[in-house]
């Protein structure tokens, strides 16, 4: 009898065996520079604030991605102290901004979260009709539901319908009437919190890092002198670069022309990195060094690695870090939804953004 309870065990063993995460505990890609977490930024910072903005990528996202992403960050580090402060909600059609204050490693780290998933909601309500149903008889009358085998389904619902759609609208008509509202929600950031100095960390994610970038360089250009001013003051204030799922490779493509003299431009990091090279009002001697950190799992299939040669430079320090946020089954496929989303629920991520590498004291 012993022998068949051990053979029971083999379909679970080989299941086991044939399912990996070749990138948990993540690796850091050889000559990347070392980079410090929030906390080693509050450190830093002694007794002033770090100021922390958090930007989500693709796909539908509200209050409740933000609660948790601070929670996420806060509860790695030792020393921290429940959430103070309150939740702002802007108005339909507007970024809803998420804030908290928190106690973390002895200083004060007051996270804004900002949520732009209301400014695509209303055009990707168009494409409801397609989304998956229970099967219809479509030579009939009434609603038209085709069978879909369900993964099929699971991947055109979500990462088609609900995610890359989003990239479609920021690149379209939507571009600027979306960035003007990034832009208006980071300066009203800057404005209610005014401590030039004060560090600014930002963890960005897919998408939401290239509209970031576009906010920034759109406010370093602007031709109001005061949102020109909190553009140069965050350009000074940054001292810490988080990029999860990185999509500006794919991205920058749309913005080139496939013409016979074609040339590569600048994408949007790129162009951020050196608008902010020529801004008045140096940087404290703490901060000279922007660093840059991209986390991408291999088998997210829309994001790419940074490639630190492309932005590397005396004042930009980059780090490419591989990880694995899902198994992989018999090497064959991971759910595309978690490689793509679930960056920031990665523990070894988060371990990371909050405690840098090498890990800085007071971090789990």
């Amino acid at each position: 009898m012993m022998w068949r309870f051990r053979l029971s065990f083999l379909p679970v063993l080989a299941c086991l065996a044939a399912c990996s995460t070749p990138y948990r505990p993540p690796v850091v890609v050889h000559d990347s520079a070392t980079f410090p977490g929030i906390a080693g930024i509050v450190a830093i910072a002694g007794a002033r604030p770090v100021d922390v903005i958090l930007v989500h990528g693709m796909c539908t996202h509200d209050a409740g991605w933000a609660e948790r992403q601070i929670d996420r960050i806060a509860g790695i580090v030792d020393e921290h102290a429940p959430a103070a402060g309150a939740v702002s909600t802007s108005a339909p059609g507007r970024v809803e901004l998420v804030e908290r204050t928190r106690t973390l490693a002895g200083g004060t780290v007051r996270f804004h979260a900002l949520v732009w998933s209301p400014l695509t909601a209303q055009l990707k309500h168009q494409l409801d009709f397609d989304m998956t149903g229970a099967p219809t008889d479509c030579t009939g009358a009434g609603q038209c539901k085709p069978t879909r085998a369900s993964l099929n389904g699971y991947v055109k619902d979500n990462l088609l319908n609900d995610c890359l759609s989003d990239a479609v609208i920021y690149e379209g008509e939507s571009h600027v009437a979306i960035r003007d509202a990034m832009v208006e929600t980071i300066a009203h950031v800057l404005d209610n919190n005014p401590d030039s100095e004060a560090p600014l960390v930002v963890v960005a994610e897919s998408l939401g890092s290239k509209m970031l970038f576009d906010a920034l360089s759109a406010m370093l250009e602007s031709w109001r002198p005061r949102t020109r001013a909190l553009g140069q003051q965050a350009a000074r204030r940054l001292g810490l670069l988080f990029m999860a799922g990185n999509q500006l490779p794919i991205l920058s493509l749309a913005e080139q022309s496939a013409g016979p003299r074609a040339m590569a431009v600048q994408d949007s990091l790129q162009r951020f990195l050196d608008l902010r090279r020529h801004q008045p009002n140096r940087r404290t001697e703490a901060l000279q060094r922007l660093a840059v950190v991209a986390f991408t799992d291999p088998n997210d299939l829309l994001s790419y690695r940074l490639l630190p040669a492309r932005y590397t430079a005396p004042d930009v320090a980059v780090a490419d870090v591989l990880v694995s946020n899902d198994r992989s089954w018999l090497g064959l496929i991971e759910n595309p939804m978690t490689a793509h989303l679930d960056y920031l629920a990665n523990p070894a991520v988060g371990a990371m953004i909050a405690c840098g590498q090498p890990k800085s004291a007071g971090c789990r």
